[in-house]
């Protein structure tokens, strides 16, 4: 058997996951980074992308956006905005999103306008994907 590390995962409105883990990979603002047993503390950014965490042999996936991740050597606490498995995402939605935020982008806008839009253009092309790859 690995050695594994307590892992909670929080979305801002739900828990997403508690429980053992053996390795989690996540995207944060200078790359993924790989968390097994026993990593030393640090805390960082998570930047939105694929998160991906490993139980029982078995890779699970989900949908994440920015948010935190704070990493000692035996949990590992990862806060999001957002946390969604492949299954539970909208495609059509998605696709609307992101075509609505495109639009958006050919427009003019004030700089803050600017980055929100194009931070809604990035969490569509996530979802889609994520869905791409998992379902």
């Amino acid at each position: 058997m690995s050695k594994t590390f307590q892992l909670k995962i929080v979305a801002s409105d739900h828990l997403f996951y508690e429980g053992k883990c053996e390795m989690l990979v996540f995207p944060g603002i200078d790359g993924e980074h790989g968390i097994l047993a026993s990593h030393q503390p640090m805390v960082t950014c998570l930047s939105a992308g694929e998160l991906r965490f490993q139980i029982d042999g078995e890779w699970h996936y989900a949908a994440v956006s920015d948010g935190f991740v704070e990493i000692t050597p035996t949990f590992v606490v990862l806060l999001a905005d957002t946390v969604e498995k492949p299954e539970e995402i909208d495609v059509n939605r998605a696709n609307e999103a992101k075509l609505r935020a495109e639009e958006r982008l050919r427009q003019k806008q004030s700089i803050m306008e600017y980055y929100h839009t194009q931070a809604a253009l990035n969490r569509a092309m996530n979802r889609l994907k994520i869905t791409k790859r998992h379902s």
